[in-house]
């Protein structure tokens, strides 16, 4: 990646990451949800990768602020780990790490970069408007525990095979685009429009089901949490008026493979609260997670 310097103010400069930045970086994050980030545990992971670029913001010497643009595929990105330390909150900081970036990407890179916050968080969804991004999508968690009575064998899934990629592929460009609202795929807390690489490693981990056949797709992944197995659903395809028993489904699947429970970044559709309902899933956080998505310059779709 093109990588280059910015001077933010007289005192505050935007610049490629270092292995020294490391002290910085940990003690900034343990300032930040009480010492719990998890950019420590992916730091030297980004630092590593050649393909992005991980960036601090710097004051006299300290780490003030850090941010990373990722390579997710040759025409999809994503900016992430985005954060200032509080001592420096509303000062500008983030908004100078996050144009850094995007300028970085703008002269490097083509296709789409993408980036997640929360509906709350004012200053950074007018970031994104002034800088030229549009909504794309928001998601909300739901959540169950599945019970005792849900670990009944059923045959409603089987597991999707590698050979069938491009097969998922073509299900969900489909004439039924309620199947996947927003077009976009959960990979983790990162969102992309479907593509078999994506589909690869959740493939290779017995992940990825077809239920009955292909009138869905499910990907449901196991999260430790509270030292619990839940099955975490990272896609969940479907036409909306299978969405019930789909949802239903799965709970006993997750049984069946002995987690506690199912949790759901669900896209906030209209009617989603009253299918969840009946299907069992209580929401399980007041906020939403917002997804907003801009195209670099000439960009042509499928290209």
């Amino acid at each position: 990646m093109h990588q280059s310097f910015a001077e933010i103010s007289p005192k505050v400069v935007c610049r490629p990451a270092l292995l020294l930045d490391t002290p910085g970086m940990l003690a900034l994050c343990s300032q930040i949800w009480e010492g719990d980030d998890y950019i420590p545990d992916a730091w030297d992971e980004w630092l590593l990768d050649s393909d992005g670029v991980l960036a601090i913001a710097e004051l006299v010497g300290r780490v003030v602020g850090i941010g990373k643009l990722t390579k997710l595929s040759e025409n999809n990105w994503w900016l992430e780990g985005l954060r200032v330390h509080p001592e420096f909150e509303g000062k500008g900081i983030a908004s100078h790490i996050h144009k850094y970036l995007l300028d970085i990407w703008e002269k490097s890179a083509s296709g789409k970069i993408r980036f997640a916050t929360v509906n709350s968080r004012e200053a950074v969804k007018h970031l994104a408007e002034v800088n030229g991004f549009q909504r794309v999508g928001e998601y909300s968690t739901f959540k169950s525990r599945v019970m005792d009575s849900m670990s009944e064998n059923m045959d409603q899934f089987s597991l999707i095979k590698s050979s069938e990629k491009r097969k998922i592929i073509q299900w969900l460009d489909s004439s039924s685009k309620d199947r996947l609202p927003f077009g976009l795929m959960d990979l983790g807390w990162q969102f992309a429009p479907p593509s078999e690489q994506y589909f690869a490693e959740f493939i290779n981990a017995n992940q990825v089901w077809w239920w009955r056949n292909d009138k869905g797709i499910l990907i449901l992944v196991k999260k430790e949490e509270n030292l619990e197995s839940w099955g975490r659903v990272r896609m969940l395809a479907c036409d909306r008026n299978d969405l019930v028993e789909l949802i239903s489904h799965t709970q006993i699947l997750a049984a069946q493979i002995g987690y506690v429970g199912i949790s759901w970044l669900a896209p906030l559709i209209p009617g989603i609260e009253q299918i969840t309902a009946e299907a069992g899933l209580v929401r399980d956080w007041d906020l939403s997670l917002l997804i907003f998505e801009k195209s670099s310059k000439g960009w042509i779709p499928g290209i």
